[in-house]
């Protein structure tokens, strides 16, 4: 039988290189059978999205003077200020030890990719602030607008940790590119994709789970293990990350949106997602979900603090419900469970958003009263965050031909959006005490405030979406023992005849049909209510907190109007961000673009607003178009929106001699109206 060995071995010495291949051909065929079988069992898209490429550039801030501007609150702190949120549905120490995702799953087995906190998440539309070389996971520093928040409750780990979460400034702080130069807009409309977001980070975790079903060829999941993990790396620690990590792609997979309507980058919609936020995902009841169906452009928020009512739509009147409202709606735990037994006590609203953190980031947006020591004829003045000024390194505002803009603005815009802020008109008659009724008396606000002008949609002409969400939406609150005091707008029909007011204070209850507005801010005044019991807060303490004013509510079919101060800086324009610049919005609705991309950074100075790339100017010359709806959402890693599809509509708003047109507001401008229009707009 010894005689056999030497045979056999000259057999494989001869065909070595048949059964070498014959090898590694079966190592191929196991591992790929065991990367479709961990693909099946993920049951989760690991492929990223194309985004656009991103480019380091010197920045230049533009606007950053909040109030107050001391060496404790400079302009840069509320880019990081906590909001109790935990947007990002991993811990910090996960996200910083986590690599871009590959674009092709398969390749995970090959090379080490940059950390998801490097380049790659500037590619979706967040500002960076850092520097991009750097690679140790220790010292990555999170983007502007998020933020950390310790001890939060994480339900793919069943634990608590810090969680990493939007601040306002994630999606109220704009930028754009002009040669060599970025440029940031405190206040301004975000550029960035939260849809985008969610998808690469998800893919980036999916594919650190697929990895790690793959040992030994597992170097993602083993490098992604040593940083988490640190000195306590070892065989169990391991095992538990890697149970955690596949339950996070389970939640992942079982939470992603329906989408009707797809927001894009600069765009949200922030109504819906609130709501789906707080009655679907925090109450656990899937029938309250709602699809996006009704994106808006990221809203600027300079002066807004000064307003009668925020929100596109008007509907909310106290900064601090607006603020926390909005904590809420990028997932700020808050306790809104149910009883499922008679021994189980009621949601109690506790939270984990820091209401005194909400009232500094609003005192650095609103500074002092503007009223403040003022004689009637002379101008008010913003202490706290200012519109932008036109840089100087922009090309130079010509002057006679603003002045020229200046007196079509008076005959084509005043009338709905107020006189400019530097005519004593804007300040001597449009600010107003707010009055309302509660519990049979007359009450009236301390302070006045910009009495803003709401446009009715049968006027104004544009996309409906928006504006019909608060009205028409309805959710089940059934057992979560709501019993609120809330003031309301009333109209005639509904008011008795000892009232005297719009506003009047009523008490929202449960109900299977609960309007969505009253019950998304009885929610809010609940969770404020009980930090306000929780941290011992008095009553002169918690009168500041608010602001001065009542919770009202309204909602309308209706859009408001603003002062156009700094207007120039918010592209894309109208409340969906469906006109690219400013030429075209002043243009008849028939010879605006069809389709808009977004997510291009290069600034447009000479018809103000973001630059059309080669594709979508391609897409506005056909004549033989898809049906809407059917053109490819992305594009050479940018938001292709489609303004024939309902909740993107382009309509309205019309400056046109032809009267059928729904939302005419004006006459046709010609082409010296236009630029002489804009060029004073730039001057605001």
């Amino acid at each position: 039988m010894s005689n056999q060995y030497p045979i056999v071995l000259g057999w494989l010495l001869r065909r070595w290189p048949w059964v070498l291949s014959t090898l590694i051909i079966l190592a191929i065929a196991v591992i790929a059978f065991r990367t479709l079988s961990a693909l099946n069992e993920l049951k989760y898209a690991l492929t990223p999205p194309k985004l656009p490429q991103y480019k380091h550039l010197d920045t230049q801030f533009i606007n950053q003077t909040g109030w107050p501007s001391t060496d404790t609150y400079n302009h840069q702190w509320p880019y990081h200020a906590s909001q109790g949120t935990a947007t990002l549905p991993i811990p910090y120490e996960w996200l910083v030890a986590l690599e871009a995702p590959k674009n092709t799953p398969w390749f995970i087995l090959f090379s080490e990719e940059k950390a998801f906190l490097t380049e790659y998440i500037y590619r979706l539309g967040f500002i960076n602030l850092n520097d991009t070389t750097q690679t140790d996971p220790t010292k990555l520093q999170l983007p502007l607008g998020l933020a950390k928040t310790s001890s939060i409750p994480m339900p793919g780990l069943n634990r608590k940790a810090t969680a990493v979460g939007f601040t306002c400034t994630a999606c109220h702080t704009g930028q754009f590119t002009y040669k060599n130069t970025r440029y940031v807009v405190d206040g301004g409309p975000a550029m960035t994709d939260l849809g985008l977001l969610t998808k690469s980070l998800g893919a980036a975790i999916g594919q650190t789970v697929l990895s790690s079903k793959l040992a030994p060829f597992d170097g993602r999941f083993e490098r992604f293990a040593e940083k988490v993990l640190g000195s306590n790396y070892n065989v169990v620690s391991k095992a538990k990350l890697k149970e955690a990590l596949t339950e996070t792609v389970a939640k992942l997979a079982k939470g992603q949106d329906t989408i009707n309507v797809t927001e894009g980058f600069t765009r949200l919609d922030a109504l819906n997602r609130i709501g789906n936020k707080v009655f679907a995902d925090n109450m656990d009841r899937p029938e309250n979900y709602n699809p996006i169906e009704a994106p808006v452009n990221y809203p600027h928020i300079w002066t807004t603090s000064w307003f009668d009512w925020v929100q596109y739509d008007g509907s909310i009147m106290q900064p601090l419900i607006r603020n926390a409202g909005e904590a809420l709606g990028v997932a700020a735990y808050v306790d809104m469970q149910i009883p499922t037994n008679q021994l189980q006590q009621p949601a109690t609203f506790a939270s984990s958003i820091p209401i005194e953190s909400l009232y500094n980031i609003e005192q650095w947006l609103a500074g002092e009263y503007p009223l403040k020591d003022y004689t009637p004829g002379e101008l008010g003045k913003i202490s706290g965050l200012k519109a932008p000024k036109w840089p100087d390194s922009l090309p130079r505002i010509d002057k006679t031909l603003a002045a020229k803009g200046k007196q079509l603005y008076t005959q084509n815009c005043q009338s709905c959006h107020l006189p400019p802020m530097d005519s004593p008109d804007f300040w001597q008659d449009h600010w107003k005490e707010i009055r309302y009724e509660q519990d049979g008396e007359v009450k009236q606000t301390e302070l006045k405030y910009l009495e803003l002008k709401l446009v009715n949609l049968a006027y104004i002409g544009t996309d409906p979406a928006q504006a019909e969400v608060l009205p028409n939406r309805t959710v089940n609150t059934k057992q979560l023992g709501l019993d609120t005091g809330l003031c309301v707008y009333v109209d005639d029909q509904q008011k008795t005849t000892n009232m005297t007011e719009d506003l009047q204070f009523v008490t929202v209850q449960d109900s299977v049909t609960n309007n969505f507005a009253l019950a998304l801010g009885a929610v809010v005044e609940e969770t404020n209510q009980q930090w306000f019991r929780q941290n011992y807060t008095s009553d002169e303490w918690l009168q500041k907190l608010k602001g001065g004013r009542p919770n009202c509510l309204r909602h309308s079919f209706a859009y408001k109007a603003r002062p156009l101060n700094g207007i120039w800086a918010t592209a894309p324009y109208l409340h969906n961000g469906s006109i690219p610049n400013l030429y075209s919005l002043l243009s008849e609705p028939r010879e605006r673009p069809t389709f808009v991309e977004l997510g291009r950074l290069e600034f447009d100075p000479i018809n103000v607003g973001i630059s059309q790339g080669k594709i979508v100017n391609a897409l506005n010359q056909q004549s033989d178009l898809q049906p809407a709806n059917q053109t490819d959402d992305y594009q050479n890693g940018y938001f292709i929106l489609d303004t024939r599809q309902a909740g993107n509509h382009n309509s309205g708003h019309a400056f046109t001699d032809d009267k059928t047109v729904v939302g005419k507001i004006g006459k046709k401008l010609n082409h010296e109206e236009k630029m002489a229009l804009i060029e004073y707009l730039k001057t605001l």
